[in-house]
């Protein structure tokens, strides 16, 4: 690795470090492989250095076709083998000599900024901490604490949005002159034949029950609630919710809804330390489908939904409208920078019951017209490129080298 390196940064007028803690299935970790390709043709030489990912979570499988450089010691939570990661990350920083260290997530971030080396740093937030349930009120005290000592360290942040770099200025976390909001970049989703979709759909839904009936280990989720025979036909409208099924994403919001529109479907895509529970006592027009990949999820959807109390800009919901598939939202994070309210989806406040009536509204306006998909994709398609994220890096790493 160290000779492929050396002989490619003759060739390259620099080079940048990328250091993230874990490439779990998610937004952020797209995120990283999207800008990691969209780079490979600029004038930089980048190499992604990623940490474990944790039991319980599943890597992004795109991951490895990316050339990562591994930590093994290093992963998301705090723990005596951050000495050891530390060390690692600084002899790599030795050999691969970079002119610019960029750092993404809050553990990377501290340990990319708190070793010695002459490089320029920039550090950028996919979201942040400040509303999340699962930190307490002490909690955030204290990394905002840690934040701004950090951001003294850094030579430009970057929020994935305007909204999370004010709520973090506001919250005394870098000035604004070292912010530069940059929005993600995403290919564009190459959708199945609904009936096709809802064939594959159906058969994971099979076998799931198969599993279940046979007391194998293999089923993913204990779903007593189900009549095995229940499958998706198309017949009614289709809400998709994707993403991890943690306290901060809000996956029990989605039950509520569920129970309040008993006429839509809805379909849970992903996985997570709530799914099972969750999944104990689920309504009949609910159905929980594991992780799947999101170009099927978004070829059955006619609605897309995100239930998060926080969040930053969730590619989630880029993904459904570069598919042309209208969302209702939660007005959190920089999600008002994704939607145009009443134009290619409805953003609401935290609150199933008004969530449940934008689902409503939104099967409503989007039957028998396609103004709201059309409005959808043509929005996405213009602010959401990996090609226009891309060039934002890059003008980026050159400014700061002058």
């Amino acid at each position: 690795w160290i000779r492929r390196a050396r002989i490619a940064e003759l060739v390259a007028k620099y080079r940048v470090l990328h250091l993230i803690a874990r490439m779990n299935m998610g937004g952020t970790a797209t995120y990283l492989a999207n800008l990691m390709r969209g780079l490979q043709s600029g004038e930089g030489q980048h190499t992604l250095v990623i940490g474990s990912v944790p039991a319980g979570e599943i890597e992004d499988p795109g991951t490895s076709e990316l050339g990562v450089v591994r930590i093994s010691t290093l992963s998301r939570e705090i723990s005596i083998q951050d000495f050891a990661a530390r060390k690692s990350f600084k002899k790599l920083v030795a050999e691969y000599r970079p002119e610019i260290i960029h750092s993404h997530t809050f553990k990377a971030g501290l340990i990319a900024r708190t070793i010695n080396y002459p490089a320029k740093r920039i550090h950028t937030f996919h979201g942040h901490h400040l509303y999340d349930p699962e930190f307490s009120k002490m909690k955030v005290t204290v990394l905002n604490a840690i934040e701004r000592v950090l951001a003294r360290r850094t030579d430009r942040l970057i929020s994935v949005g305007r909204r999370v770099q004010d709520e973090l200025i506001a919250v005394g976390v870098g000035s604004v002159a070292q912010y530069q909001s940059i929005a993600p970049g995403i290919e564009p989703i190459k959708l199945l034949s609904r009936k096709s979709a809802l064939e594959e759909v159906n058969r994971s839904l099979s076998l799931n029950s198969h599993a279940q009936n046979q007391g194998s280990s293999e089923s993913r989720i204990a779903n007593p609630s189900r009549n095995p025979n229940s499958y998706l036909t198309g017949s009614r409208p289709i809400v998709v919710w994707l993403g991890r099924f943690t306290q901060v994403k809000r996956p029990d919001r989605v039950v509520e809804i569920a129970r309040l529109v008993p006429g839509i479907d809805f379909v849970m895509a992903g996985g997570g330390n709530m799914e099972r529970d969750l999944a104990r006592a689920i309504p009949d027009n609910l159905f929980m489908v594991g992780w799947q990949e999101k170009e099927l999820m978004w070829s059955i959807a006619d609605i897309g939904l995100s239930t998060s109390d926080s969040e930053g800009m969730p590619l989630s919901l880029i993904e459904a409208q570069m598919a042309g598939v209208p969302v209702v939202a939660t007005d959190v994070g920089s999600v008002a920078e994704i939607v145009e309210d009443r134009v290619t989806g409805w953003l609401t406040k935290r609150d199933s019951q008004e969530m449940a009536k934008a689902v409503e509204e939104v099967a409503a306006v989007t039957r028998g017209s396609n103004a709201m998909s059309e409005a959808s994709r043509a929005r996405a398609e213009k602010l959401f490129s990996v090609d226009v994220m891309a060039k934002a890096h890059e003008e980026l790493y050159r400014e700061l080298l002058g």
